[in-house]
């Protein structure tokens, strides 16, 4: 059973992927926006329905015992106004969520602000293949958004601008991406 994973994108890329994608100015989903122009098959998924689809997902036959903690965590962590992560980032909020065939894929923006330096946003996009081709297809889909925007979605000092954030969650939420920069590997 593949294993959810995180990815970090930083506002530059996002600003740029919109550019690439034509969403305009604002945007306030643009994982599911980008999806709906390159045609991807996808059910939009509030809040609420995002958070069931991740309890759907951790009672899924099949899955190992360990797996599906890790999913209903994850649910509790994203969701929950008390989680680790509304702790550690100060605000995180849902922005998106996209339910395909291969994968349940949730989109958060993170700020963070700081003393006299302006505030940093990033996306968290929460991935959760339901198999292993859904993961390999689903991993292809993620590098065809960055290979048409024509830029790394996280560079060295976006990453080491996250580290306080990744120093908070280590431990505290076990899921692949936490705490390593996976666009390497990818």
């Amino acid at each position: 059973m593949p294993e959810p994973f995180v990815l970090y994108v930083s506002k530059r890329f996002l600003d740029k992927a919109s550019k690439t994608f034509g969403l305009g100015f604002i945007v306030r989903k643009p994982l599911t926006e980008i999806f709906k122009k390159m045609n991807v098959s996808f059910k939009e998924l509030d809040r609420d329905e995002a958070k069931a689809a991740l309890d759907r997902l951790a009672e899924t036959e099949g899955i190992t015992i360990t797996v599906s903690q890790l999913i209903k965590g994850l649910a509790l962590a994203f969701f929950l106004p008390t989680s680790i992560l509304i702790a550690a980032l100060k605000k995180v909020f849902y922005r998106s969520g996209a339910e395909t065939e291969d994968s349940t894929i949730l989109e958060f923006l993170a700020e963070i602000p700081r003393m006299f330096k302006t505030t940093l946003f990033y996306d968290i996009w929460l991935i959760v293949p339901k198999t292993e081709t859904g993961e390999a297809n689903t991993k292809q889909l993620i590098k065809t958004i960055v290979e048409k925007t024509g830029t790394t979605p996280l560079t060295e000092e976006e990453w080491e601008n996250l580290q306080p954030i990744i120093e908070k969650l280590k431990g505290k939420l076990e899921i692949k991406g936490i705490t390593e920069n996976l666009w390497k590997t990818l």
